[in-house]
């Protein structure tokens, strides 16, 4: 009889101890396994910082040892949506390929603004909301009804200021129907309308998908240089608000960031050129360089890791 109950005792041991495994590797791999929600590839190089966790997989249970400051390409990020939506890059280094929060790189900048910018610790003001009630409030047009990217405009007027912008756009919607969400300059970012809801700014092709902004123009080297790192900034906060990636627009209406030159091209519905002759013309004189979308997508995605 007592050989039997120490029997019986013996095996509601063993599946306790089977229960507890199964419920511990259960929780082992909920933690440890990154559900990826959008990857995206690119073509980067970067840094590591000093004591970054990196890892031979996605998974992240076994971590791999890479030198301090290491010099590394980044070929793909991944959004993830169950480990406090961090993003992970897909690092290289001597030809093997590991993973990497994005927290823990710093790219390495190939024009001179954003350099500035990078050497300056990625500065931004902080987003100011002075939501007015006057402009229409319509859905996107997206199945998830929400915006699936972010438009940039220059609003064309020298010597304006940001203030004085924001004003003629609420003074007049009555009678022109066009506003955007946002305006940027040097030391502000002012939200004047629900990012919610779409906005009028581009054209009928574009208006039901796209968060919009503005640019008043910048006269001196820092100003110019800090409205592009808070522009930058505020389309990181945009996309990593709808988990969305960093990408350009593309001809098939693909991508997240666009100029209202790229609508103009691509979509149609609008002929605006904003702000290619902004950026280029400032660049040059201000920098003695050149500044594109291209170079734009690269700093937000540096602010953007930072997130």
């Amino acid at each position: 009889m007592a050989k039997r109950k120490k029997k019986q005792n013996l095996i509601y041991l063993s599946l306790i101890i089977i229960v507890a495994a199964i419920i511990g590797g259960s929780w082992f791999y909920s933690h440890h396994t990154r559900e990826v929600s959008n990857s995206y590839a690119v073509s980067e190089t970067a840094t590591l910082s000093s004591g970054a966790r990196v890892y031979n997989s996605l998974s992240a249970i076994q971590r791999a040892n890479l030198p301090d400051q290491a010099l590394v390409k980044v070929n793909r990020y991944y959004l993830t949506s169950n480990d406090n939506d961090d993003t992970y890059a897909r690092i290289n280094y001597n030809g093997k390929n590991y993973f990497i929060r994005a927290t823990d790189i710093e790219l390495k900048m190939n024009n001179e603004i954003n350099c500035y910018l990078t050497q300056s610790g990625l500065p931004h003001a902080k987003i100011t909301k002075q939501i007015s009630s006057i402009f229409e409030q319509r859905g996107y047009s997206t199945s998830s009804g929400n915006p699936r990217g972010v438009v940039i405009h220059d609003t064309g007027n020298e010597n304006s200021t940001i203030s004085s912008e924001v004003s003629y756009m609420k003074q007049n919607y009555s009678s022109t129907r066009v506003f955007v969400h946002t305006f940027i300059d040097n030391q502000q970012i002012i939200n004047i309308a629900d990012t919610k809801y779409m906005a009028e700014g581009a054209g009928p092709y574009a208006n039901p998908y796209f968060i919009q902004f503005e640019m008043p123009h910048e006269y001196t080297a820092a100003s110019f240089a800090n409205q592009l790192g808070n522009a930058a900034y505020y389309t990181a906060y945009i996309l990593k608000q709808n988990n969305l990636p960093v990408t350009k627009g593309t001809k098939d209406g693909g991508g997240t960031v666009w100029t209202h030159a790229m609508i103009s091209s691509y979509l149609g519905g609008t002929d605006h050129e904003d702000p290619i002759s902004y950026w280029s013309t400032s660049a040059r004189k201000l920098f003695g360089t050149t500044y594109n979308i291209n170079n734009f997508v690269e700093l937000v995605q540096a602010y953007y890791n930072q997130m």
